[in-house]
């Protein structure tokens, strides 16, 4: 039924069929996705592309046979994966372009990772292939969790609020075709291993606040400068920002602090001097003045001045005498 211009509510009748593949995509349906699939036989779900409210139904998380669930570019809202089976065999998981507001939930990779299935009892997921989770409003770190997917294939984070760093441990991905973390607000470096992952083909960090010098190396130098622009602190190849100058700058800046620092130790001294001398002519002026008043104290000034003059004359008639 892909890519008609059907509306309305999913028929009833359609949930009861016991069928392999569902495509509904590229309509434009509308309503809560339908409560009551039949999943006994279903392994692929694919609603992507209509107007679908509300929540994930959790029954889709417990079909055993399903592989597929595709419900990108959609309205659905609520947390994701609020209920996980045991006993899935989901492979590709896509929920971008949505309504998803939280954080990214742990035990999402839990449910997913090969390598965390002791977790559970029972069977649960052994391959996890593609995971978008793209253009919905999620926040907080990427779990630690998803760099242990060692045997997924695409995975898309981009347009999102997601803070914190990418860390080393993504040379884990080593069947890792796609990876599009643009659009978030990602800090810190670029890690040297991405270069080590030679199935990537597609890569986007663009638009975040990574910093230092790009790993260009090995299978990283296949990717243009558009894979990292909006980062203003990333430099070198193949931006067109030297990270030589980028050094330079940071040298000469801590120069400046240093000199700053020394010349405010300079104008401190100077100031000191001047404020000094300020005070010394402000007193003598004060106190000339207050003797030029007709005070006690001027009074009492002047006769100890005259009483000076007086025996200096004496003494110098005595020893002129003598």
């Amino acid at each position: 039924m892909r890519g008609n211009k059907l509306k309305g509510q999913v028929p009833h009748q359609l949930q009861n069929l016991q069928l392999s593949v569902v495509d509904m995509s590229h309509n434009s349906f509308s309503g809560s996705i339908p409560r009551n699939f039949n999943v006994s036989s279903l392994r692929e779900l694919r609603l992507h592309s209509n107007e679908f409210m509300g929540s994930v139904p959790s029954y889709l998380f417990k079909a055993k046979g399903l592989q597929v669930l595709d419900l990108r570019h959609n309205r659905i809202s609520g947390m994701i994966l609020n209920t996980i089976g045991k006993t899935s065999d989901l492979g590709v998981l896509l929920l971008g372009n949505n309504s998803f507001q939280t954080h990214i939930p742990e035990n999402i990779f839990n449910f997913l990772s090969k390598s965390r299935y002791e977790t559970y009892q029972g069977d649960i997921l052994r391959y996890i292939y593609g995971l978008d989770l793209s253009s919905n409003q999620l926040s907080g770190e990427i779990p630690v969790e998803v760099w242990d997917l060692k045997n997924i294939i695409s995975l898309n984070f981009s347009s999102n609020c997601l803070i914190g760093s990418i860390p080393d441990s993504i040379s884990n991905l080593k069947n890792l075709e796609s990876l599009d973390l643009s659009n978030n607000k990602l800090h810190g470096n670029i890690p040297p291993q991405l270069a080590d992952l030679n199935n990537l083909g597609y890569f986007n960090v663009s638009y975040n606040d990574l910093s230092g010098e790009i790993p260009f190396k090995a299978h990283l130098v296949t990717f243009e400068a558009t894979s990292y622009i909006g980062n203003d602190q990333l430099c070198g190849l193949p931006t067109n920002k030297s990270c030589k100058i980028s050094k330079d700058f940071e040298k000469q800046f801590k120069e400046e602090e240093e000199e700053e620092e020394e010349g405010d130790g300079l104008i401190d001294m100077v100031w000191f001097y001047w404020t000094s001398g300020g005070v010394f002519i402000s007193t003598s002026l004060v106190l000339f003045a207050s003797l030029f008043i007709d005070s006690r104290w001027s009074r009492e000034w002047f006769y100890r001045v005259d009483l000076f003059i007086h025996r200096v004359q004496s003494f110098k008639g005595r020893f002129l005498c003598n």
